[in-house]
């Protein structure tokens, strides 16, 4: 039901991105963002920040990591069988830092570093509230990272090795998602409105990869999104109830 093209496959493969896709109406995520608010200002059972893996306690959001208009189209590109093993909500509230340039595989406890990511709009996600950045065709090569210090990360991409001056914003309206690679340069700046930008990230990969359940938390499982896992590499666990 929910396909991609040709022309936004190769998209992909060339840019590293595609958007905007949709996954519900802007109605339709004013109504779900409540139930997503009040999920954040409860702390999850396995003792992390609120703001970390929460589809493992809340089925909304499970739902949402899982909506088909997500997983069909991840499936297109990376195939019948994958592993939801991870999800972050990034709330940029006013006067927010910056996230620096980075590539996520720097910082990601998976081997080989495989993943794609679809970033879900729950606000608005425009220019002056922080939209996220991506470099295209970054994602063709490992970028070295460096101490950062005054955002968010402690390390960013070296700025010696990209070209920001190619940087596309990436503007969404709530209910709409962009997929990228997890080796694509990518950025936000510091909040300068008054309006808060709330985005879910639905992190995906394939049972190939081996995920370091302790470096996320103890008790940290992944869950079988489709397809078959022939490897068994991972602690597996079912959707929330």
């Amino acid at each position: 039901m929910y396909q991609l093209t040709h022309d936004e496959i190769i998209h992909f493969q060339e840019f590293g991105y595609i958007y905007p896709l949709t996954l519900c109406s802007p109605d339709e995520m004013a109504d779900i963002r409540q139930t997503v608010e009040r999920v954040l200002e409860q702390d999850p059972p396995f003792g992390q920040g609120r703001e970390q893996s929460r589809h493992l306690d809340s089925r909304v959001i499970y739902d949402l990591c899982s909506h088909p208009a997500v997983v069909q189209r991840m499936a297109a590109i990376y195939g019948p069988d994958l592993v939801l093993w991870r999800s972050n909500f990034f709330i940029k509230y006013p006067d927010s830092k910056a996230i620096p340039w980075h590539q996520d595989r720097n910082y990601w406890p998976i081997e080989p570093p495989v993943n794609i990511t679809a970033w879900i709009a729950i606000d608005k996600a425009v220019i002056e509230n922080a939209c996220m950045q991506f470099i295209p065709g970054s994602h063709r090569t490992v970028v070295p990272h460096i101490p950062a210090s005054g955002v968010v990360f402690n390390e960013m991409a070296d700025p010696d090795y990209i070209d920001t001056d190619k940087a596309v914003p990436i503007i969404l309206k709530p209910g709409e998602f962009v997929l990228f690679n997890e080796r694509l340069v990518h950025y936000s700046a510091p909040n300068t409105s008054t309006e808060r930008r709330i985005g879910l990230a639905v992190r995906v990969t394939t049972p190939i990869v081996k995920v370091g359940h302790d470096e996320l938390f103890k008790g940290h499982k992944v869950i079988q999104l489709c397809g078959e896992d022939r490897m068994g590499f991972n602690q597996t666990t079912l959707p929330p109830a």
